[in-house]
């Protein structure tokens, strides 16, 4: 049979927003309890007092927090800004493929930015905004989507954090507690790309700045 707190332990560690809650000591505890009491009794098969779980809330809370990493404990290589791009999003078909092929073999052949991700029903595609209106007439379709005036902020991890579970999270989470609606977003094996509409990008780069761990001088 499952222990109280062998549960609790395991629904906080499979919920990140709760784990974070614990380690910054956000929670009421006796709120939390209570919150957490019907998940607990589903899994120990008996039905715990709000008062035991908030006892081992208690216990478990000083573990949670020490093990829990801040941010700062990540050492990022780059944050860098770029602004001028817009994106837009077709159906997946054969034409719309071919002809975004074209364009992005044309775009890196001059040395312009060109970055198309593709989905099982779409493709996305992010120019520099001098080139929306090509982008829009290429394939010859509407576009589902399209937005101009984006700015992307690329964050360069390096190697070190590819096998850490959580790292894309905290990134994520850092724009999550701003309210900022992230447009796009495109990952490679060392880095990610957010893109947000202009006026928000200087917010996501100041807070990820001061709350991780960055070598400023390649910012």
């Amino acid at each position: 049979m499952i222990k109280v707190s062998d549960a609790i332990l395991s629904i906080l560690r499979e919920n990140a927003f709760l784990e974070f809650g614990i380690h910054h000591q956000l929670f009421n505890q006796s709120q939390l309890a209570r919150y957490l009491q019907p998940f607990v009794a589903a899994r120990t098969h008996k039905e715990p007092s709000v008062s035991a779980i908030s006892m081992a809330l208690s216990r478990l809370t000083p573990t949670l927090s020490r093990n829990t990493p801040e941010p700062a404990d990540y050492h990022l290589e780059k944050i860098s800004i770029t602004t001028g791009l817009c994106t837009a999003t077709f159906m997946r078909s054969v034409n719309a493929h071919r002809a975004l092929n074209r364009l992005q073999t044309d775009m890196h052949k001059n040395g312009n930015f060109c970055s198309v991700s593709e989905g099982m029903r779409e493709i996305t595609v992010i120019v520099e905004d001098r080139f929306e209106n090509r982008l829009n007439s290429i394939v010859g379709e509407r576009p589902v989507f399209s937005q101009a005036n984006l700015t992307s902020v690329e964050i360069q991890f390096g190697d070190a954090y590819t096998g850490t579970p959580g790292m894309l999270y905290m990134l994520l989470q850092r724009v999550a507690l701003q309210n900022i609606n992230l447009i796009e977003i495109t990952s490679t094996y060392s880095g990610i790309t957010m893109y947000f509409a202009r006026s928000d990008a200087r917010i996501v780069f100041d807070t990820l700045l001061n709350s991780l761990s960055v070598n400023k001088a390649t910012c």
